[in-house]
Formats: structure tokens, C-alpha cells, sequence
């Protein structure tokens, strides 16, 4: 994929983000991003290595695919607190965002086995890194489906529920 200038990319750790400069660093060349977060620190990406680290934001029909996969998905609570960890890590930073659904998914079913009195713990690092999966998708999702960001949470717990 190529991308210029002023193009909006979802960055694997960051979500939302523009593409605000290319720049020539050591003779390599540079995407400058910017995260939508609000931060406003600039994050640097060799144009020539981008797979995995930022891809363009999904299509309304992607999108769709997206919450078809979600409504497949099954709640899947690892106990070995590790394995769990390294799981969630790993799917995080893939930058897939289908790993990223999966993650929301889990998110979705801790709070609503939790809300009908079927305990499940998590850390508060396992909750931080579902929280974040969350967020990037939503994010990209209400774009996609050009739905108000704050009402996502409620059509996705409709579409799971």
C-alpha cells in the first residue's frame, strides 16, 4: 500500500493517526504520524517497513466482516495469568484487526459475565489491553460505519447480546 501525505492510517499501537510529513532520517525515509489520541508526539515509521505497523482505515464493507466475525466469537478466558498475558499482548500488537475484534469480544463477555454474577478475573494489565483493543476498533469501526464514536459500545453489546 502507498501512502502520502494527510492520509488517515490506524497505527497498531496508537489507533487513528495521520500521515502529517515523509522525511529522510540517516538516508532512510520516514512516514511522520500523528495519533488522533491527542498527544500530538510524532511517531516515526521507515516507509519502507509498514506492514504490520499501519494499515488504512476499513471499508464499510470490511466493516461489516468485522462484526460478523464478532458475533462468532467465544468467550475464552485463559486462567495461567502468562499465557493470557502473552496472548493478549501478542494479538495487541499484531495489528490485525481481526485480533483486535477478538479482543474486544473478551472485553465484552468479562463485563457482562461479571454484571449476571459468573466471576471472572482479570488483571488490571489484561483489562488495560482489552480497553485498548477496544478503543482502536471503535474508533475505526464508527468512521467505517459512519456511526457517532460514543454510541459503538452500544451497537456492538446490541449485535453480541
Amino acid at each position: 500500500m502507498s501512502y502520502k501525505v494527510n492520509d488517515r492510517v490506524v497505527h497498531s499501537r496508537e489507533g487513528l493517526s495521520t500521515i502529517k510529513d515523509i522525511t529522510t532520517i540517516a538516508g532512510n525515509e520516514y512516514f511522520v504520524i500523528v495519533s488522533d489520541k491527542g498527544d500530538k508526539e510524532n511517531i516515526y515509521v521507515l516507509t519502507s517497513r509498514t506492514e504490520n505497523i499501519i494499515r488504512p482505515i476499513m471499508t464499510l464493507d470490511e466493516a461489516n466482516e468485522i462484526i460478523k466475525y464478532m458475533k462468532t466469537v467465544k468467550a475464552e478466558f485463559i486462567s495461567n495469568t502468562k499465557q493470557r498475558r502473552d496472548q493478549y499482548r501478542k494479538r495487541l500488537l499484531s495489528g490485525n484487526v481481526l485480533d483486535l475484534a477478538y479482543l474486544s469480544c473478551q472485553l465484552y463477555f468479562f463485563n457482562y459475565y461479571n454484571a449476571h454474577g459468573q466471576l471472572v478475573k482479570l488483571g488490571p494489565t489484561d483489562l488495560q489491553m482489552l480497553k485498548d483493543a477496544e478503543s482502536i476498533l471503535f474508533d475505526e469501526l464508527a468512521i467505517s460505519l459512519n456511526v457517532e464514536r460514543d454510541k459503538m459500545s452500544e451497537k456492538i453489546s446490541k449485535l453480541l447480546s
